[in-house]
């Protein structure tokens, strides 16, 4: 599970994620040398092994997943689903997605693209998923943020997607916040100004730092919540940040320095095959 926070504010989207990968392990229990007694004469009879049903285990795999992506240099998408499909990491999904995709589409038409992706990739490993997978159940999950025009003019929108046997999709395109994945505590806090509207965001008088903030601290909050709480903790690690502008497309706040040296890298060998790059942008 993660916590991915999508920010609209009058002057831009901050979209915020966490870095902490949880997975599980089966766990088979065996009771050996079984014995029952007889009800009417007390006799010890002996019944072998019992083996009991394997039972899942979850548990902190990594604080270094990368859930937080540039896509064309002009939007950005925070990824909450399964970390790995096919025996490869959404970062190296979304890596391939960037380069066989066109940079001069849409907004929607990226996230259209994005979905026939991952449902291509999510029908290799699980082939019969379409036919025989949960309803309720989504292995994929994104939100993708950027600019959309409307009325002549730029709107702020945020895509939510969840690819499964029966995808689901919605599109929010006024001030306020999406979250998607551990919602808990994030759902608490919004019920505490929905009871008292002293208590609730005032996202209409964000500014860009406050939304930053604010996408921090959620983050945070569920986090620092779970090591107190009696659970495995599914929210944590370092907090990526990026901010989507009208104006200058995709920008980092924040991110790990692995990111860094990998986008610089990238930058590099563009730089080195001649073609140029906007600097101060990561794209």
């Amino acid at each position: 599970m993660s916590l991915i926070v999508s920010l609209r504010v009058p002057d831009g989207v901050v979209v915020a994620a966490d870095s902490l990968s949880t997975s599980q392990t089966r766990v088979e229990i065996v009771a050996e040398g079984m014995q029952v007694e007889c009800p009417s004469c007390k006799q010890k009879i002996a019944a072998g092994d019992l083996a009991l049903p394997p039972i899942a285990f979850p548990f902190s795999a990594s604080s270094f997943t990368q859930k937080l992506f540039p896509v064309h240099g002009r939007f950005a998408l925070g990824y909450f689903g399964q970390g790995i499909i096919n025996e490869r990491s959404i970062h190296n999904h979304l890596e391939q997605f960037e380069r066989s995709s066109e940079s001069s589409e849409t907004l929607e038409a990226t996230r259209d693209a994005l979905i026939v992706y991952l449902e291509e990739q999510l029908l290799i490993q699980y082939p019969t998923y379409q036919e025989e997978g949960p309803l309720d159940q989504y292995p994929a999950a994104f939100h993708l943020n950027g600019y959309e025009e409307v009325d002549e003019r730029q709107v702020g929108v945020t895509y939510e997607a969840y690819v499964g046997r029966q995808n689901v999709l919605r599109r929010r395109d006024i001030i306020g916040c999406t979250v998607g994945g551990e919602q808990k505590v994030v759902q608490k806090l919004w019920d505490i100004g929905r009871e008292d509207q002293r208590f609730g965001f005032k996202y209409p008088l964000f500014s860009l730092q406050d939304a930053i903030d604010l996408s921090e601290f959620l983050i945070d909050a569920t986090g620092t919540f779970q090591r107190f709480a009696n659970e495995v903790p599914t929210v944590g690690g370092a907090v990526d940040i990026a901010l989507v502008t009208p104006f200058r497309g995709f920008q980092w706040i924040r991110r790990k320095a692995l990111m860094e040296v990998l986008e610089d890298s990238e930058n590099d060998s563009t730089i080195a095959r001649g073609e140029s790059r906007l600097t101060g942008f990561r794209a």
